[in-house]
């Protein structure tokens, strides 16, 4: 067989080119910034948020837009995240480095930014002039009055460039920013009408809690998009077809939804597990019973993609027994709940006996198990169903631990 690349990619955002049928959620993402308006883009992990915000970028800069994308949960300060949002500005302004630093001494004026331009590398730098803040208020300050710079340097573009400003896991600037941070980020950008805004999120109970009640600043800002599993019949198209065209041969369709199912329908857990499964066929070789053979053409079945999830899991143990091992032992007896009911009906009194805890203590190992990114909510026709985040971890603690 010649030497093949690996169609199944996980583990990082993917490009424009590699999204499947996101794109409605990629394309309103580049109408908030082309239009100058807010979205909130909410989705768990693990289902392809980054990637859309990634492809939305790569197309509005192809059209000559100016967007700055940061993952606020990358900076360990409001100070450091405001520090790279003025220095991906710099990188997308146009012009010699001199002008380029006097238009943002400009725009910043409030920062007193210092920038700098690295020739070898072709790197821009930049650090702030002001004192070093030192509480969350005045940190908070400090995004503010770069969100006002920001506004003054899309004003100064043509109309025909757009600016955009891409926040992804914006919870994280909330949190940091103390009390007043959602008050104060509206305060200034609602008076914006030239930036674009997209925050996007992952845990999403928090961020709808921010963009739904009415009592909270961030209602009735902007649009709210939901990011959720991908259509199941494209997603298994999109699997057949490049298991077939690797040269692999497809037992059945229940082969391939074998790999949705057991991936819970989470798009990085399914690229995961179908990568495993397509290494599996390209080695051409099964091994049962301690006999090993090497079919003319491997064929992809359900009893093999259940053997590689298997081994996949096995292959986590370090990670999720660290996991496992930190977690108290309520929150343990909630997971195996979790399992034992599908992630519904956790409030009743007959599962919360089996968890040996009072109501509002498993209610709380709830929450915290939700804030450890473990698990999530999952709304399905009017319906909340807990899931776990990573589908693979509910795998292991049923082959590890077992279900009783």
């Amino acid at each position: 067989m010649d030497l093949i690349r690996n169609p199944f990619r996980f583990g990082g955002d993917l490009g424009d080119a590699e999204l499947i049928d996101r794109e409605q959620e990629t394309a309103q993402v580049e109408s908030a910034i082309r239009n100058g308006e807010k979205l909130f883009l909410i989705g768990p992990r693990r289902f392809g948020k980054t990637s859309i915000l990634r492809a939305a970028e790569e197309r509005l800069t192809a059209a000559n837009a100016v967007v700055l994308r940061l993952n606020a949960e990358a900076y360990p300060s409001l100070d450091t995240f405001v520090e790279q949002m003025v220095t991906a500005a710099a990188a997308r302004l146009k012009g010699k480095v001199d002008l380029v630093v006097d238009q943002l001494r400009r725009f910043f004026a409030k920062l007193r930014p210092e920038v700098n331009f690295d020739i070898t590398e072709h790197r821009w730098t930049a650090t702030l002039g002001v004192r070093t803040a030192a509480d969350a208020g005045e940190r908070l300050q400090l995004l503010v009055d770069a969100l006002e710079g920001l506004e003054k340097m899309a004003l100064a573009q043509p109309k025909t460039r757009p600016v955009g400003l891409i926040i992804d896991e914006f919870q994280s600037i909330i949190e940091r920013g103390g009390s007043t941070a959602e008050a104060q980020i509206r305060s200034v950008i609602q008076e914006h009408s030239r930036v674009g805004y997209v925050f996007a999120g992952s845990q999403t109970r928090l961020m709808t809690d921010m963009t739904m009640k009415a009592d909270r600043p961030f209602y009735r800002l902007g649009a709210n998009r939901f990011v959720g599993p991908l259509p199941r019949t494209d997603f298994a198209r999109h699997l057949s077809a490049n298991f077939r065209k690797s040269g692999f041969s497809v037992a059945d369709k229940a082969a391939i939804e074998s790999i949705l199912t057991l991936a819970e329908d989470v798009p990085y857990n399914v690229q995961m597990l179908a990568y495993y499964c397509w290494e599996e066929l390209r080695s051409g070789q099964r091994v049962r019973g301690g006999a090993e053979r090497k079919p003319s053409r491997p064929e992809l079945t359900v009893a093999m993609v259940k053997e590689v999830l298997e081994r996949t899991v096995r292959s986590l143990d370090p990670l999720f027994t660290q996991t496992w091992t930190k977690l108290t032992s309520v929150q343990q007896k909630t997971l195996l709940a979790v399992i034992r009911q599908g992630g519904t009906g956790m409030s009743a009194s007959a599962v919360v006996r089996t968890i040996g805890a009072s109501p509002s203590t498993v209610q709380s190992a709830l929450r915290s198990l939700n804030e450890q990114s473990i698990l999530r909510d999952d709304p399905v026709a009017g319906h909340v169903r807990v899931c776990f985040e990573d589908p693979f971890f509910g795998h292991w603690i049923r082959l590890t631990v077992g279900v009783v």
